[in-house]
């Protein structure tokens, strides 16, 4: 089951990995990084949840700070842009 789970968040980072050089907007960018970010997240959990070593929460948890961060900033700049 872990693996089935691996094999799904990393084929979403391809996908969203697609999305990020494709665009169009850049909207849709910063979408798709921070979809590859939560994926990055869920790969971290989801290790450490097979392992039993709980060394890389605190790590996903500064991923999604960061994350949340960046996007909150890329929003507002896309906002002062008019769209």
């Amino acid at each position: 089951m872990i693996v089935a789970t691996l094999v799904l968040l990393a084929l979403a980072f391809v996908l969203f990995a697609f999305r990020l050089l494709v665009g169009p907007s850049l909207a849709d960018r910063v979408l798709a990084l921070d979809g590859m970010i939560v994926s990055g997240i869920a790969t971290l959990v989801v290790r450490a949840v097979d392992t039993g070593d709980g060394t890389f929460l605190p790590v996903a948890v500064v991923f999604t700070l960061v994350g949340f961060i960046g996007t909150a900033v890329v929003a507002r700049f896309i906002e002062g842009q008019g769209g």
